[in-house]
């Protein structure tokens, strides 16, 4: 059932400030009556949690009763720890801190004295700095640096990130089967760092068709464009590696070790070894579509529940004339032929 998401300002975890710059109003759904079903893009629910505090759970037993009023009975056994290990550990959690809207703005305004303070003083060498409209040029010039410079976060924060959008593809492909996408943003209220966690209804059964048969015609028709584009979609991810293994392997491990001891009692440090991960594998069309709403899904839930999706002319999935399905934008900016990078590293 597909239609545009109706919202209702009451939420279990709390009220969404709508007064952070680049938010939308987008309130979380009230439970259905008897006999109706969600809609797709429909938000159920949606978990706060303060970034700053240590230790740190989502309260996925309180989403788990929420889920229940629609009717979708998802255990929260089955994703709390692909959840959990994707988004609460430490490195993550600072990631989002240092990414976040305020920090931009800080980092821009320390941008933006330096530029200023760097001109005006290479002005003085051409006897520009004593005159007022020396001073503006440098003023306009400065914040034209630091426009550019926002502008260049903005476009950035609507790509997919992999440190946060694609972290949630495995507890998404969890999720596929009960129809609900899981998504994350950040916000800053006072001087406390909030995650949330978003859970959407959505029935991807159509998207997967359409993918499907999208795939298989490219693998047909546009295979090396196929290739490209999947060629993109990779992680570097770190494994560790036994001493013995090591010994077998290549010398530059072992050449990465020390010749002597930093201390009397070293303590043994694990070997870590780079590889490239891929994915979306070459497989069947059909599993090809799964893996890519998986992987994809928290990065459109993210810029569904921000209003940051690009405008359509009209929509497959949704009866919304503005919001794209999740294979559109699969379609048109993951598989399509544009030259930008999507990914945010």
């Amino acid at each position: 059932m597909a239609c545009e998401p109706q919202m209702d300002p009451g939420v279990v975890a709390g009220p969404l400030s709508t007064t952070s710059p680049g938010w939308s109003a987008l309130p979380v759904g009230s439970p259905p009556g008897w006999g109706q079903e969600p809609c797709n893009g429909q938000v159920l629910t949606r978990l706060r949690i303060d970034n700053t505090c240590t230790p740190i759970s989502f309260d996925l037993g309180a989403a788990e009763e929420q889920l229940q009023t629609w009717g979708i009975q998802v255990p929260a056994d089955q994703y709390r720890s692909l959840a959990e290990s994707a988004l609460l550990e430490p490195q993550v959690r600072r990631y989002i801190i240092y990414n976040s809207r305020p920090m931009r703005l800080a980092f821009a305004v320390v941008f933006y004295v330096v530029v200023w303070a760097n001109i005006y003083s290479t002005s003085q060498l051409f006897a520009l700095g004593n005159h007022w409209v020396g001073v503006l040029l440098v003023t306009l010039a400065a914040v034209s640096l630091t426009l550019t410079l926002m502008l260049i976060f903005e476009r950035h924060q609507r790509k997919a990130n992999t440190n946060t959008d694609l972290r949630l593809a495995a507890a998404n492909g969890a999720l596929q089967r009960h129809r609900v996408l899981l998504g994350v943003t950040d916000t800053v209220e006072g001087c406390q760092s909030v995650i949330q966690l978003w859970f959407v209804y959505f029935d991807l059964e159509n998207c997967v068709q359409f993918l499907s048969d999208h795939v298989r015609e490219m693998k047909t028709n546009q295979e090396s464009l196929l290739r490209s584009r999947l060629s993109q979609l990779c992680v570097v991810m770190e494994t560790g590696v036994s001493p013995t293994t090591a010994a077998e392997g290549p010398e530059d491990l072992l050449e990465e070790a020390p010749l002597l001891p930093s201390s009397p009692h070293p303590t043994e440090r694990p070997l870590m070894q780079a590889q490239l991960h891929q994915l979306v594998p070459d497989a069947e069309p059909e599993e090809m579509a799964q893996q890519l709403l998986a992987v994809f899904g928290g990065y459109y839930i993210r810029l569904l529940v921000t209003s940051q999706l690009p405008q359509v002319a009209g929509t497959r999935h949704t009866d919304s004339t503005r919001v794209p399905c999740p294979c559109q934008l699969i379609e048109a900016h993951i598989l399509g032929t544009g030259c930008c990078p999507f990914l945010a590293r």
